[in-house]
């Protein structure tokens, strides 16, 4: 059987799903993992600031996108 969910609905989950996505504080609990995991040495040095430079890029674009805590 065939579902179809209004347009209103879709936009809901995809705006609900970017607003965790980009919220400050998914992103400050990924650079704690990720901290925890260069303090245990699964990841190298270049790898940690590989994975916060990305995570200072999706901050800013949260802020562009009017995402705040």
């Amino acid at each position: 059987m065939f579902f179809r969910f209004p347009i209103w609905a879709i936009k809901q989950v995809i705006e609900h799903a970017e607003a965790e996505y980009y919220s400050p504080e998914a992103i400050r609990r990924e650079l704690s993992q990720r901290q925890y995991m260069l303090e245990n040495k699964e990841i190298t040095t270049e790898e940690y600031r590989e994975h916060e430079r990305r995570l200072f890029e999706r901050l800013m674009e949260g802020q562009k996108r009017g995402i705040e805590e």
